[in-house]
């Protein structure tokens, strides 16, 4: 039996109640208690949290430093390199800085693992952008993000890491968002403008994920891509709810905003479909995510409708009794669910 640290204490005290009253034998206390054990689900999923933090901020960094040709450039002009030999070089440096860590990995935390491993992805990527340089990166980058995509996923398959597979999606997000672009007409991709577009990627996604739990070589990445395209989804969703469909800023600027008011209504019950499916099928982060952007949209309506009309207080009072209702609904549901 599993359980976390709080239900694991008051068992674990109960049953030393029962051997000092009698009621059970020393060896049946100690087979109890033998059967109880610490659930660390809660600590695994705040730590991917931190883990995807981590590499996200990696990214930003590989950003700031590669992608804008500042740092590779100046020593590609100083050692007057070819890209070519750029490529060669930093191929060589990713291949061996893999090795070496799939080496290594039974020595090291799994986080500690894909860290690494998270830097090798890095290298990977200036590679195939000096590559890409000579062969052309295509229009926007779409070959570049493409091919890289690619290429992480198979290494993250060959590898088990969910380092590679986080930076392919991402490079696969950018893909699409650059291709879209390229085949747009007046902003719109099949009727479709930027937030839209997105929500159907992150709904994509999430299917994705689905498909991965079939897939025994793949199942250890579905949950990330599930996260991630949730993540999308959601934010996607949010967007629409401010600006609609509309494919010029210009244009959103001009009509009132009870004209999205209905992509607002839909996104509310989206949350709200989102909310009591993760409570049925116990995914607390389908359901914190739910609520997050719940609140997200509560407030952001707050500040298109009433934020020049409607008494701060009153709407804060408001949002207070609306979420304190919702939390005792939940607190009897779960007793009711325990009895």
């Amino acid at each position: 039996m599993k359980a976390d640290r709080k239900e694991q204490e008051i068992l674990l005290r109960a049953i030393n109640d029962w051997e000092h009253t009698g009621k059970i034998s020393h060896e049946q206390a100690r087979e109890l208690k033998d059967s109880v054990a610490a659930d660390n689900t809660n600590n695994n999923t705040v730590s991917q949290y931190f883990f995807i933090i981590a590499l996200s901020c990696i990214l930003l960094a590989f950003g700031a430093i590669f992608i804008d040709d500042k740092l590779l450039e100046q020593v590609k002009t100083y050692f007057a390199l070819s890209n070519l030999v750029i490529t060669a070089i930093c191929g060589i440096i990713a291949g061996g800085w893999i090795g070496y860590v799939y080496k290594r990995r039974n020595k090291l935390s799994r986080t500690t693992y894909e860290v690494y491993m998270g830097l090798a992805g890095l290298a990977v990527l200036t590679t195939l952008i000096y590559a890409c340089k000579d062969i052309g990166a295509g229009h926007g980058y779409n070959g570049y993000l493409a091919l890289s995509a690619i290429v992480l996923f198979v290494l993250s398959t060959a590898f088990r890491s969910k380092a590679f597979w986080l930076i392919g999606l991402l490079a696969m997000m950018g893909w699409y968002g650059a291709f879209t672009d390229w085949l747009s007409k007046d902003f719109l991709f099949l009727g479709m403008n930027y937030p839209v577009r997105f929500t159907l990627f992150g709904l994509l996604v999430m299917g994705l994920s689905y498909l991965q739990q079939k897939i025994k070589r793949l199942h250890f990445t579905h949950r990330l891509t599930y996260i991630i395209g949730l993540l999308i989804f959601f934010t996607g969703f949010w967007g629409i709810s401010v600006f609609g469909n509309f494919n010029h800023y210009s244009e959103w600027l001009l009509v009132r905003q009870t004209r999205v008011l209905i992509y607002a209504i839909l996104f509310g019950l989206g949350s709200i479909a989102a909310f009591f499916l993760g409570i049925r099928y116990k995914d607390d982060l389908t359901r914190d995510c739910a609520v997050l952007f719940f609140i997200a949209n509560l407030y952001t309506r707050y500040f298109e409708y009433f934020w020049g009309n409607m008494n701060k207080g009153i709407f804060f009072l408001v949002l207070a009794l609306l979420f304190w209702f919702t939390g005792r609904w939940l607190d009897k549901r779960k007793r009711s669910v325990q009895h």
